[in-house]
């Protein structure tokens, strides 16, 4: 029984069918063909060495089974991945015994060579990243995105709940505040970012960490209060000690502007600041459709010298968003549940 045989014999396929298949599902282009061996190769650590010793032996295979959330999606995919891999087999066996280099190939040859694989690898393995993420049930994508919601959170609102370096004078600058067709000019002053859960302290790395969680869509001062709002960026500019505004002016009031090089946020009072944290670990999940779904949770608050323990809930929209291949927040709705203190309530 020849090697071709011996192939089809494993997967329990007869000839007849074999062919049946490759001929209705063609195999990958040569050059398609080169990637998967070399990717194959890198993943197996297979050598032509150890192919030679032991023609027969799998290393480093590893069973795996994927959440089932959407089940029809991935018919498609099986049936190319089983025509390329017969229309494939063959190819990929051959090279696997002529793959080692002549004698006498150039170093450089090597270096471009593992260059490739590694790209390769990469590619693939982002892919198969970004595949896993779409498949992922809407229980596991809620966790991923709102677990550490409070700890991402507190950069991205209409003042940044965050450490910053008080001890030190700030930029000072100011906005003209209009609302319901009042208007006034408001002192605001921007201190140094030092909050340690942000890793690089600058507009690019606040930037990447808002795309981490956050889809392209979503408005992170979305109230309807909107007139209000609007007075709002997350995203400053950045400036010089020469290109500061001569009147100290700004357009909007910014949450973060950079200055130097360094990110600076809007200051806030400390006793504004909430430690607001899930209530529990309950998530409550509804109108999932293959692109998006809605997420409730709970959240309490510890009490300072202003306020008063409160209670509430955030409700998400969750969608899968093309461009990052993963889930984001598309939108968030804040409910706050307030202690009733009046009279009539005491009585």
């Amino acid at each position: 029984m020849n090697k071709k045989d011996e192939m089809f014999n494993e997967f329990d396929i007869d000839l007849e069918t074999a062919d049946r298949i490759a001929k209705e599902y063609p195999s990958l282009s040569d050059s398609a063909r080169e990637r998967m061996f070399n990717m194959t190769k890198k993943k197996m650590n297979i050598t032509n060495d150890a192919y030679e010793a032991n023609n027969n032996s799998v290393i480093g295979v590893e069973r795996y089974n994927r959440p089932r959330w959407i089940k029809f999606a991935g018919m498609a995919a099986t049936i190319a991945i089983i025509a390329g891999g017969i229309g494939g087999g063959g190819y990929l066996l051959h090279n696997m015994k002529m793959s080692a280099p002549p004698v006498g190939s150039s170093s450089e040859t090597d270096v471009t060579t593992a260059s490739s694989v590694t790209t390769n690898v990469t590619t693939t393995e982002t892919t198969t990243a970004a595949t896993e993420a779409k498949y992922s049930t809407p229980e596991e994508a809620a966790h991923k995105l709102t677990d550490n919601y409070w700890d991402y959170e507190c950069f991205f609102d209409i003042a940044a709940r965050t450490k910053a370096d008080y001890a030190n004078k700030g930029i000072e600058l100011k906005y003209t505040m209009q609302y319901d067709g009042w208007t006034t000019d408001i002192d605001v002053v921007y201190y140094k970012t030092i909050d340690e859960r942000l890793t690089e302290k600058t507009m690019d790395g606040l930037k990447e960490l808002y795309n981490t969680y956050y889809g392209k869509n979503y408005d992170p001062f979305y109230s309807v209060n909107a007139e209000y709002t609007n007075n709002y960026e997350l995203f400053g500019p950045s400036f010089t000690s020469d290109t500061l505004p001569a009147d100290g002016k700004i357009d909007l009031a910014y949450t973060f502007i950079e200055y130097e090089g360094e990110l600076y946020q809007k200051g806030l009072n400390n006793e504004y600041i909430l430690d607001n944290h899930w209530s529990d670990d309950q998530i409550d999940v509804t109108d999932v459709t293959e692109n998006s779904f809605t997420l409730k949770r709970k959240f309490n608050n510890t009490p300072n010298a202003i306020f008063e323990e409160t209670h509430g809930e955030v409700t998400f929209k969750i969608v899968f968003d093309e461009d990052a291949q993963d889930w984001r927040i598309d939108q968030k709705d804040v409910e706050y549940d307030y202690q009733d203190t009046s009279a009539a309530a005491a009585e």
